[in-house]
């Protein structure tokens, strides 16, 4: 067996069998070079591999993240618009063009090579459209002889932001009732340890985690283990900050979290939790 032989084998099981085979001295030196040849350009070829994945990797998380920002402006844009309209203690309303002004003005280009691979599915921040659906959801919810009924195209969304705020929250409550150590009141400090979210992502996916072994005091475990979930299973975007919420410690900002809580809605009232 010579050298131009086994720099033709590419295949280290099929050296490991010649090893086996043979007792001559020279040969057995010969296969164990080849063998280690074979393995450095495997490993080679893997750690380029994981290189460009681990690339693509970080540009989609940078990306996700670039729009989960972006989201959270849009919704507080629009929300400050609503607070503005009106006089003080009045009637306000939403106005979505507030929410495409902002849109417009954070658009986030995708990472190099994905536009053809993100879709519908993908985290792609809500637009003016899908934030009308989610009113019209809403109302919906609240009115049973309107559901399926489509909005005319042409009706500007006219539902007050108190009404939005109050059904969310005790759409929360509900979803959250019977969990220890978690009481939803408020948009603020019911949230501050991170339990409530978990509760709402464990109500619709009772088998992603054992929410009885979770730690109150343990805010941030939780605050990333209920964004992650959430992400994972909902395909809601985490348009809140670990750190920040830590920060804030016992009262969060309440319009951070309205606008993440009205994702988490869009991503779960729709299905069905688990009896």
């Amino acid at each position: 067996m010579g050298l131009p032989e086994l720099t033709s084998i590419n295949d280290e099981g099929e050296l490991q069998k010649m090893l086996d085979n043979t007792s001559d001295f020279d040969e057995r030196k010969a296969i164990r070079q080849r063998i280690r040849e074979v393995k450095d350009v495997i490993k080679k070829e893997m750690d380029e591999r994981l290189k460009k994945t681990e690339t693509a990797r970080e540009e989609m998380l940078k990306y996700r993240h670039a729009q989960a920002n972006e989201s959270k402006e849009r919704y507080l844009a629009m929300y400050n618009d609503a607070a503005k309209s009106g006089a003080a203690g009045g009637e306000k309303r939403w106005n979505t063009e507030a929410y495409k002004r902002a849109e417009a003005l954070t658009a986030t280009p995708r990472p190099a090579g994905e536009g053809a691979k993100l879709t519908a599915s993908s985290k792609a921040a809500p637009t003016a459209k899908s934030a009308r659906a989610a009113f019209q959801a809403a109302d919906a919810q609240n009115n049973p002889q309107n559901q399926g009924l489509a909005a005319p195209a042409a009706k500007p969304v006219s539902r007050s932001p108190t009404a939005i705020k109050d059904m969310l929250l005790n759409w929360a409550a509900k979803m959250t009732e019977g969990y220890p150590n978690v009481s939803v009141t408020n948009f603020s400090s019911s949230w501050s340890n991170g339990l409530a979210f978990c509760a709402l992502v464990h109500k619709f996916f009772p088998d992603a985690f054992d929410f009885n072994s979770l730690n109150p005091n343990n805010r941030k475990q939780n605050f990333e283990l209920a964004f992650k979930k959430a992400e994972e299973l909902a395909d809601v975007s985490p348009l809140l900050d670990v750190d920040d919420m830590i920060m804030m410690k016992d009262k969060p900002d309440w319009k951070c979290v309205f606008c993440y809580v009205q994702a988490l809605y869009r991503g779960l009232h729709q299905l069905t939790p688990p009896s």
